[in-house]
């Protein structure tokens, strides 16, 4: 390249837009077949599990549970056949 080409390049500052940062997903969602979910009774929300506390929805080891609720995992379910299954459920 030339040393003119370079001295008008620098001049011109394009202002590019950055795009905003991917936040990756925390949760994983398992695909739940629906024959499986018609046949089986399946443990997939918080109000099926041993440290759950109904009084004001919270888990005893500290884990969120807005998305393991029934209400939302029934939603996220018929949405997209998908579930965020808890790791640390005890069923009684």
């Amino acid at each position: 390249m030339s040393y003119v080409y370079e001295l008008s390049m620098s001049d011109m500052k394009i202002p590019r837009k950055k795009t905003p940062k991917r936040i990756p997903p925390t949760m994983k969602k398992e695909v739940i077949q629906a024959c499986d979910y018609l046949q089986y009774t399946l443990p997939f929300s918080c109000e099926d599990c041993t440290h759950f506390k109904a009084s004001d929805e919270t888990c005893t080891l500290g884990l969120p549970t807005e998305h393991h609720l029934k209400r939302n995992q029934e939603k996220s379910y018929f949405l997209s056949g998908k579930m965020a299954l808890c790791r640390f459920q005890e069923i009684d």
